[in-house]
């Protein structure tokens, strides 16, 4: 059990966040092999396939128990920022916490590479969290961005109108606020002080909590409310593919894979077009306000602007099954979740 003791101070400083396609990488390719997960669901609906070259992540990433922690960089300003910090990470540490997955998992050849800190096998480390994130991440990031929207809003309610006691007392099953406390069933023993730093709230689409204690802002991480994704689910079930209809089905993918920051190669890559389609397609959707580019040495780097991130919201991806309901269904209602 991690246990956070929080003063007043601690308290006041405590905020709710999004969390970056970045950190939530390798948590979600756990949640991707776990059958009850909401996110796989999301993920199956839309996709056709686990992209072949990133398979490599599901050996250092098992179905469950822990997930290196390094592989998770804090908030960053875009991939390839993200994959520095994890190329970067020290040898040793590296090692440490590949030593302690599950002994089922087993370490392959590529993993002992890893662990030596081996050129080659850190370079096709960060080819293959490149391709996880365009492959899954980018093109569903519009859709989590949502369901953590209404998390969030839910949240700012809940805390408005019943108080932070029973927002910390509902984030999930196994997080308990005692006397000053939030306990938390997660893996390892230890009792952080927060020392007036605050602490910061993040949900994940991980199926369990976990305390980031290597990252520098103490976080908490929850999963997401089984009802925020139902009322994605619920929105998606409603709507036709509006975008492809007014923009075209390729220019549609770009827009969507744009959430976060690519590259013009990144882009081309991830929606299987060629680099100079990529160009095309972006630039006719800068003309149109939907997508900002800017140079960065000899990269030019797209993302969306606040108007096409609106467009990308009011038009959620295709039709999709109705989500069912459970009988007596509240608000308060947990996600949930697997025994690790």
């Amino acid at each position: 059990m991690i246990r956070l003791r929080l003063g007043i101070e601690d308290l006041a400083r405590t905020t709710f966040a999004a969390p970056t396609p970045y950190c939530e990488l390798p948590v979600s390719a756990q949640a991707l092999q776990q059958p009850a997960s909401q996110f796989r669901r999301l993920w199956r609906r839309g996709q056709a396939g686990f992209p072949a070259p990133a398979r490599r992540l599901l050996e250092l990433v098992p179905a469950y128990g822990s997930v290196p922690a390094f592989l998770s960089p804090e908030t960053r300003d875009g991939l390839d920022d993200a994959l520095d910090a994890v190329l970067s990470t020290p040898t040793s540490l590296i090692r440490s916490e590949l030593e302690s997955l599950p002994s089922s998992s087993g370490i392959s050849p590529w993993m002992r590479d890893l662990a030596r800190g081996h050129i080659d096998a850190l370079a096709e480390l960060g080819s293959v969290m490149r391709s996880y994130h365009d492959g899954v991440m980018a093109p569903l990031w519009p859709m989590i961005e949502r369901v953590v929207a209404s998390e969030l809003r839910g949240r700012a309610w809940q805390l408005a109108t019943e108080g932070a006691e029973v927002t910390l007392n509902t984030l999930h099953p196994w997080i308990r606020w005692r006397d000053g406390t939030l306990e938390v069933h997660a893996p390892g023993d230890a009792d952080i002080d927060l020392a007036g730093r605050g602490l910061r709230l993040m949900p994940s689409t991980w199926t369990r909590p976990a305390v980031a204690i290597s990252w520098e802002q103490p976080t908490l991480v929850y999963p997401l409310r089984l009802a925020s994704w139902v009322q994605e689910d619920d929105a998606a079930a409603e709507a036709q593919d509006r975008l492809a209809t007014v923009l075209g089905t390729t220019r549609a993918r770009v827009l969507r894979t744009l959430g976060s920051e690519h590259t013009t190669t990144e882009l081309a890559r991830a929606l299987n077009i060629s680099p100079a389609s990529a160009s095309t397609q972006a630039a006719a959707l800068r003309n149109a306000g939907l997508v900002t580019t800017r140079r960065d040495g000899k990269s030019v780097r797209h993302t969306l602007t606040d108007l096409g991130r609106a467009v990308v919201a009011a038009a959620p991806d295709g039709p999709r099954p109705q989500a069912q309901r459970r009988p007596g269904y509240s608000s308060r209602s947990v996600t949930r979740t697997i025994a690790l």
